[in-house]
């Protein structure tokens, strides 16, 4: 996926004409940090990720191979995702991997904890 995406920066900076520092500039990363998207040593961050597809006039799906039904799950979950912390992002992703990795009796109980809580915080600040 990090070669994929690596090429497809390449692709649309030179499509642009842009040099590595170019579009480093114009995202706040250093040139060699576009290196490393594009060499796939290094992917984006989910922010650099948008930043790079609205300096590159793509959307961020175009960023990834296409694959009927995923580009719109994975573009959909990080617009949901945009405006929040790292931190946070985070620790949903911790969430859905606790509740992956549970039998289904726990994953029940699991969910419906989960459940309770965002009920209280919806009673409590209605």
């Amino acid at each position: 996926m990090k070669k994929y995406v690596g090429n497809r920066i390449r692709e649309e900076r030179r499509r642009l004409k842009l040099s590595q520092k170019e579009l480093g500039e114009r995202i706040g990363v250093r040139h060699n940090t576009i290196s490393q998207y594009e060499n796939a040593t290094n992917s984006p961050e989910q922010d650099t990720l948008f930043k790079l597809a609205k300096v590159l006039d793509v959307k961020v799906d175009d960023l990834f191979p296409k694959r009927e039904g995923v580009t719109d799950e994975l573009e959909k979950a990080l617009r949901m995702t945009s405006g929040m912390k790292l931190k946070d992002v985070e620790f949903l992703n911790q969430l859905i991997e606790k509740t992956l990795s549970l039998n289904e009796d726990e994953r029940e109980k699991f969910l419906e904890s989960l459940k309770f809580t965002v009920e209280y915080y919806n009673k409590m600040n209605d």
